[in-house]
């Protein structure tokens, strides 16, 4: 399934689950070694595998077990600051939206 900005969350939990468990099959590897490898519980590991929600400290843990790690740039780009920010009023990047 592509994961699109309308998906439910349940169903993206889903596919995100469905990812984890095909990564980890590809790489052979039992849920217990995996999540042993992770630094989680088997049954946290067989919860984010059925589309459970986990939190994020598992998530980062079971990607970096899986050499996956560096897709999270992928979803949260590091974005750069430009000279125009830095030379606000104070001379440092902006840290709050403005309201309205």
């Amino acid at each position: 399934m592509k994961i699109r900005q309308t998906s439910r969350t349940g169903a993206i939990l889903e596919e995100l689950g469905h990812r984890v468990e095909r990564l980890r099959l590809r790489k052979n590897q039992t849920i217990a070694s995996l999540a042993d490898d992770a630094g989680v519980g088997t049954a946290t590991l067989q919860r984010m595998e059925a589309g459970e929600a986990v939190n994020l400290r598992t998530l980062i843990r079971v990607l970096r077990a899986l050499n996956r790690l560096s897709d999270l740039d992928h979803i949260v780009p590091d974005i750069e600051v430009s000279p125009f920010e830095i030379s606000g009023p104070r001379g440092t990047p902006r840290q709050r939206a403005s309201k309205g």
